[in-house]
């Protein structure tokens, strides 16, 4: 036997072919069927087949439209948070502050303000007594008294008295170091002006602040 059909017969015995039905083969057959089921062959083909299939297109888009809804809904929440619309405050809640410093008349509290008793904090740190003055004003002649004095403004040396209803019309004194005093008043529905003013006439007249009164 030659050198070469020796090594083809130890090949074809240690690599037998499955089925004993191809027998006998040539030894063209025999190498190519080895060849068919060489490990490299069955490895790669368990490599292809544990690879994972990619998730299809319509379920990547479901998480990140999700994503989309969770983050409007976030910045929707801020924005309403921001915009600091709390609604009416409760008259027993309200406690607002008016400041008089001799230049500035300040009002510092809630302008949209349920009806019923609120009180009133006053402080004077001027060297003269100064009058808080709330009225209840009804149209037209709130928009014509908006229109002559508007909030924010000072009016010097007049006389004229706005036309409503006075709820608030003392006198706060002086004060050293700056005198607090409190005054508890009803208010009905509806809009009031509240004005700070100085002299007998008044002769001046800060517009502090105005206020919307509505019903529980």
């Amino acid at each position: 036997m030659k050198d070469t059909e020796f090594i083809y017969s130890l090949y074809v015995q240690a690599n037998p072919v499955p089925d004993p039905d191809l027998l006998p083969l040539t030894r063209d057959e025999a190498v190519l069927l080895t060849l068919e089921r060489s490990p490299d062959m069955i490895t790669q083909e368990q490599v292809e087949k544990g690879q994972p299939e990619s998730p299809p297109r319509r379920k990547r888009l479901v998480p990140a439209l999700a994503a989309a809804a969770v983050l409007m809904v976030a910045v929707v929440a801020a924005a309403i948070l921001m915009s600091g619309d709390s609604g009416p405050v409760a008259a027993v809640d309200a406690n607002p502050v008016v400041v008089f410093d001799g230049t500035t008349c300040t009002y510092d509290g809630p302008t949209l303000i349920e009806e019923g008793l609120v009180e009133f904090t006053f402080e004077n740190s001027a060297d003269e007594a100064f009058f808080p003055i709330a009225l209840l004003v009804e149209e037209p002649a709130l928009t014509r008294e908006l229109e002559l004095h508007p909030v924010g403004t000072v009016t010097e040396t007049t006389s004229r008295k706005p036309d409503g209803i006075a709820v608030i019309q003392g006198r706060i004194r002086p004060g050293a170091t700056g005198f607090e005093s409190q005054l508890s008043t009803r208010l009905e529905p509806g809009t009031y002006i509240f004005d700070c003013g100085t002299g007998l006439g008044p002769d001046r007249v800060w517009r502090a602040a105005l206020l919307e009164v509505v019903a529980p």
